[in-house]
């Protein structure tokens, strides 16, 4: 089992990934549920799969686009498994409601939105396969 880099290497990841899909900074909450579950799952994934996670965490800074073409490539099993439960305690937040619920009155800005979203993660998995390519994850 690959150690870890430091106990901070915890603090780093929870902000990143939290940053990556709400966009703001990690409430201390979210950071310490985080922390220990962190902790509990790196021990279901081997040295290799540990070592390819940290190298994500450290050099890539679109964990988005990182995320969404490992998830479609079923590389990164564990980036993809943090980010869905960074997700699972994200939206225990009210704050985190309007990420979690379109309340659009329009049916024409409904569909902005989501051909939007549409463009959007089409453009992220484009950029996540380069990335996972380019740094050999």
């Amino acid at each position: 089992m690959l150690a870890r880099f430091d106990k901070n290497m915890y603090e780093s990841e929870a902000e990143k990934i939290y940053k990556a899909i709400f966009d703001t900074e990690v409430p201390e909450s979210i950071q310490k549920q985080f922390n220990i579950i962190s902790e509990r799952i790196d021990f279901l994934f081997n040295s290799e799969e540990i070592k390819k996670y940290n190298k994500s965490i450290l050099q890539i800074h679109d964990l988005e686009a990182l995320e969404v073409a490992a998830r479609y490539m079923k590389k990164l099993p564990l980036l993809t498994l943090k980010f869905k439960i960074m997700v699972y305690l994200g939206e225990t937040l009210p704050e985190n409601y309007p990420k979690y619920i379109n309340e659009n009155d329009s049916f024409f800005t409904g569909f902005i939105s989501l051909f939007y979203s549409l463009i959007r993660t089409s453009y992220k998995l484009v950029k996540g396969i380069i990335l996972i390519v380019i740094n050999r994850l």
